[in-house]
């Protein structure tokens, strides 16, 4: 089964709060243990440690419930990261 990434980097737009303005779009296919790496319980608590906030959002696909989307916002939340993952045959 192949794991497709899509990820996008966005700033926030000077003198607002909640818009977001693409800087870097980058698609690639990743392996079952990289999945595993970004997407492990703790690896998203280590980043909430870190004063940062994450958001999973888990469907049911053709490998099964699975995170599907991710939203990293950097601490100082002028900086995100969203992680898209598509699972394909």
């Amino acid at each position: 089964m192949k794991i497709i990434m899509t990820e996008i980097r966005q700033t926030k737009k000077v003198g607002t709060q909640t818009v977001w303005i693409n800087k870097e779009q980058f698609v690639e296919e990743i392996s079952d243990n990289q999945y595993r790496n970004i997407t492990e319980r703790d690896t998203l608590q280590w980043f909430r440690r870190l004063g940062g906030s994450e958001s999973a959002t888990k469907k049911y696909t053709q490998a099964g419930y699975k995170i599907v989307q991710l939203i990293s916002t950097s601490p100082d939340k002028t900086n995100r990261t969203l992680r898209y993952f598509r699972f394909d045959d």
